[in-house]
């Protein structure tokens, strides 16, 4: 598999090496992370109403959500994967309290082949994002909706083999696993010829992905000989525990390498994926932080007033839908129709350059998501301390905080926002410019059709930056 890229394994770091094949490491660190997330539900049901005096709506969309946008996805990738909570119940029932190893399943029932992609992970994605106002502000919404996650986690771990939730369901991971493509982070075999060295010659029984009496098949469904992109790659360490040849790596590599290589397959599910994960951030800021209140207003389906009701809110599940489902994904679509007509080569077909053209905003998008999480973590972080020290709002003073007043730091957000809108339009425009290269031969002809694409890209982050400055 051609990897056109440097890489430096991290595993040769015989301490880093020694604590990743540690069976200890995963159950450990996974139920250090459900602990807060059992807090979340508890103190959002019992707990004071107000969401920023709740600890269940700070901990998880001014902490928990900023962590992940700003450090672990871009870093780490698929880190939070590794000792995600929400699977921790599941996949303890399904491997049996980890007492045994190999394959990982119970009923071990198919999964619909017609399933086997992101759509359906798409729309749960959107009707978790057109809750977003509720679920930012009600504490009981927050709780509910962690509750859900791990109820729908572990039926489906005792249903299907695997972690057929992680790769097919979680919310979550379709932003994760997206942008995890352009982190500096990745699992893949050292020499892929070890890999295809006959067993009647010596090779392995590919224990990687069926599993051995040192760990666990691969649970995400993956074949390590054959990766080349981090997306359905899930960290969880296993394939290093049972590769008898010790030819699995934990690589450090360029930001965004991976997006340059041919070899990274480019699927209309994922193409909308892309598109649909870059729109998130734009109707997030019109919402949180636009000078349009009565858009905010008509999402809290919990806070009616005498003027918002049943309709306005429906008017307002319409009018996100038709921004992340119609408006962006259509202009990219005449992005990709224009781009045909300037190239002036009629063999690559609109639906090619609409799919291959859509990874390109990968780093955009994750810059526009860097943006917004870091302005709502200027803007509502002094109600992490507070909340630490009353984490029910019954009036505590645990470390002394409870009463500290709201200190929004506005100043340096249109800069830095700015500064991430310019940088995500640049990177994108790289990628897109290497992806145009690969279908065209003719360089003045991928420059031609990279036109209509640079506006698109463009304008976005002028509408994104509008919101700020």
């Amino acid at each position: 598999m051609e990897q056109p890229y440097k890489r430096r394994n991290l595993l040769k770091n015989k301490l880093l090496k020694r604590i990743i094949l540690s069976r200890n490491l995963q159950p450990i660190a996974t139920l250090l992370a459900f602990a807060p997330f059992i807090f979340v539900a508890v103190t959002g049901i019992i707990g004071i109403s107000s969401g920023a005096k709740n600890f269940s709506v700070v901990f998880t969309w001014i902490l928990w959500s900023v962590l992940l946008a700003l450090l672990l996805v871009p870093f780490l990738g698929r880190s939070w994967c590794f000792l995600c909570p929400i699977v921790w119940p599941g996949e303890l029932i399904q491997r049996k309290l980890w007492k045994r190893f190999g394959s990982s399943k119970l009923m071990n029932l198919r999964w619909p082949k017609i399933l086997q992609n992101v759509w359906l992970q798409i729309f749960i994605f959107i009707f978790f994002g057109i809750w977003m106002v509720v679920l930012v502000t009600q504490p009981f919404v927050t709780a509910i909706a962690v509750i859900m996650l791990i109820t729908g986690a572990t039926v489906t771990f005792i249903l299907f083999p695997r972690r057929s939730f992680c790769r097919y369901l979680c919310p979550p991971g379709l932003f994760i696993g997206l942008y995890s493509a352009y982190s500096p982070i990745e699992v893949r075999v050292k020499d892929r010829n070890i890999c295809l060295t006959p067993t009647s010659e010596g090779g392995c029984e590919k224990e990687c992905y069926s599993g051995s009496e040192n760990g666990y098949g691969c649970p995400w469904f993956e074949f390590p000989q054959n990766m080349v992109s981090n997306i359905d790659c899930g960290l969880c360490t296993e394939c290093f525990k049972t590769c008898p040849r010790d030819n699995i790596a934990l690589n450090a590599r360029p930001f965004g390498a991976e997006l340059k290589s041919e070899s990274m397959r480019r699927k209309p599910d994922e193409a909308w994926r892309a598109l649909i994960l870059l729109a998130f951030p734009l109707v997030y800021t019109a919402v949180l932080f636009g000078p349009w209140a009565w858009i905010k207003s008509w999402g809290d389906l919990l806070l009616y007033t005498n003027s918002v009701g049943m309709v306005q809110h429906f008017f307002y599940i319409i009018l996100i839908i038709d921004i992340v489902l119609g408006i962006i994904p259509g202009l990219h679509l005449l992005a990709s129709m224009g781009s045909k007509l300037l190239s002036g080569t009629k063999d690559i077909s609109t639906k090619r350059l609409f799919v291959n053209y859509a990874y390109a905003y990968i780093p955009l998008g994750l810059m526009l998501w860097v943006g917004f999480n870091f302005s709502l973590l200027m803007i509502e972080w002094s109600y992490i301390p507070v909340v630490l020290s009353d984490p029910f709002g019954a009036g505590w003073n645990l470390l002394g905080t409870t009463h500290l007043p709201w200190m929004p730091i506005a100043l340096p957000i249109p800069i830095a926002e700015v500064a991430f809108a310019l940088s995500g339009v640049l990177l994108s425009l790289k990628v897109g410019y290497n992806s145009l290269i690969a279908i065209y031969p003719n360089r003045k002809q991928a420059v031609r059709a990279l036109i209509p694409f640079a506006i698109l890209t463009t304008a976005i982050a002028i509408v994104y930056v509008w919101f700020y400055i």
